[in-house]
């Protein structure tokens, strides 16, 4: 588990190792959709929540399709359509899932609210990211800071023109897109005060991540889980 420190909220991102799923899914693969055995995906989830100290039970998922969706998180409610969730509730875990794409936690620094969001290529270039951020801000002036996690990375994440030319140009070299680079500035565009990152590359890290580019399917997904406090 890779933890962000930001004061009033627990957020880590998930890595593949610690869970029970075998095979293409070994071993903490946190998706119900991937073939896996759903058994073994739920006790998955709970070993996640559990490493961060909240009950699985209240875990909200999205059912994710690339969009600029971005719902209030209703604690246990799985398979809304979306792609970003948010709460000013404490401890109502939430979970956005990736294989590649980038999972991001949006907070506020005064008032309690946070948001975890997947997005991919289509999500960044349509206006995920502007949208999670008014559903932490809810209208106020509150300061907000982010965490861009593991994903695709520019070393690896190739992409053709039709998609690299919905990016600033400078955000694709050799044919590679930097999806960290671009989440970031879309962040900071969005009024986000600070933003860190991870920096870390699903796709040349197997012994840490799934990749969908790397490895098709069948396969898990690894995640972002967070919540207030």
């Amino acid at each position: 588990m890779i933890r962000w420190d930001e004061p009033g909220y627990v957020v880590g991102f998930t890595t593949r190792t610690g869970g029970v799923s075998e095979g293409p899914y070994a071993s903490l693969n946190l998706g119900r959709s991937t073939g896996d055995d759903v058994e073994r995906v739920d006790e998955n989830r709970r070993r996640a929540c559990a490493e961060l100290g909240v009950g699985a039970t209240a875990l909200t998922v999205n059912r994710q399709v690339h969009s600029t969706l971005v719902n209030r998180a209703s604690a246990g409610v799985q398979g809304e359509q979306g792609d970003g969730l948010f709460s000013d509730e404490p401890r109502v875990p939430m979970l956005a899932l990736s294989a590649d794409c980038v999972p991001i936690a949006l907070a506020a620094r005064t008032g309690r609210r946070l948001a975890v969001l997947h997005a991919g290529w289509r999500g960044l270039a349509a206006g995920l990211v502007a949208a999670g951020a008014a559903a932490v801000r809810d209208g106020s002036g509150a300061e907000l800071v982010a965490v861009v996690g593991p994903s695709a990375g520019p070393c690896c994440y190739e992409v053709g023109e039709e998609v690299s030319e919905r990016f600033d140009p400078d955000l694709t070299s050799g044919g590679r897109l930097d999806l960290w680079s671009a989440a970031e500035r879309l962040l900071g565009a969005a009024g986000v005060a600070r933003v860190d990152r991870v920096d870390l590359c699903t796709i040349c890290s197997p012994e840490l991540f799934f990749s969908h580019r790397r490895d098709g399917r069948p396969r898990g997904v690894q995640g972002v889980i967070g919540y207030v406090a």
